[in-house]
């Protein structure tokens, strides 16, 4: 276990609330670090809260649709997590998504996950907005884009990069198969049911 402190005097941004400490508490596949934060309330009372949370990258998740076919490109993985839970087989049917890499915009690095997940070539993104996927416990924050394509514009099998361990399916799905699957029982992936929804409610003519 890592020790890594940082002591800050100063108040944040918000001049009610002021960082006393950081700790890094783990460094693995990714890091858990600890805050302690000073928050002077409304009644002029100061309250001490210390919370551990998890540090990661930015994300992008792209959901490319052929509104010709009215299909989409999707893919289908092993999510431990799952497992853990105990929902299912572990396995979960996602819009390819991917960290930003170091020099990448968002822009830039959803093409690439595409490419490299579901081997579609997308030129031409359409931002739906940023999102944290889980911000009482993470910094991860997300970028969600919805792309056009054609069956011309598929130039490889996808599936993933093996040197980073992925095993990806690739499924070309009705867009009607993952509205009825976002809105039957169990578990959904959120990234992939806001991209359709931001999609059916953009392109309502590709669900009549």
């Amino acid at each position: 276990m890592s020790d890594d402190r940082t002591t800050a005097g100063g108040e944040d941004k918000d001049a009610r609330l002021r960082i006393l400490d950081t700790r890094t508490l783990y460094r693995g596949f990714s890091t858990y670090r600890e805050m302690e934060v000073e928050e002077r309330r409304a009644d002029g009372s100061t309250h001490r809260l210390s919370r551990e949370y998890q540090t990661r990258r930015d994300v992008v998740a792209v959901l490319p649709f052929d509104p010709e076919r009215k299909v989409a490109l999707v893919a289908r993985q092993l999510r431990v997590p799952l497992l853990a839970r105990g929902d299912d087989d572990g396995f979960l049917i996602e819009a390819p998504a991917g960290y930003v890499d170091d020099g990448e915009t968002p822009l830039d690095a959803a093409r690439r996950e595409a490419a490299e997940e579901v081997g579609v070539v997308l030129k031409h993104l359409e931002p739906v907005g940023q999102v944290y996927s889980s911000p009482g416990a993470m910094t991860e924050r997300i970028d969600l884009f919805l792309g056009e394509y054609t069956s011309a514009d598929r130039q490889s099998a996808g599936g993933g990069l093996a040197h980073e361990g992925e095993e990806i399916e690739v499924l070309e799905l009705p867009l009607s198969r993952l509205v009825s699957d976002l809105q039957g029982a169990g578990g959904q992936d959120a990234k992939t049911l806001l991209l359709v929804q931001a999609l059916m409610l953009r392109r309502t003519e590709l669900f009549a």
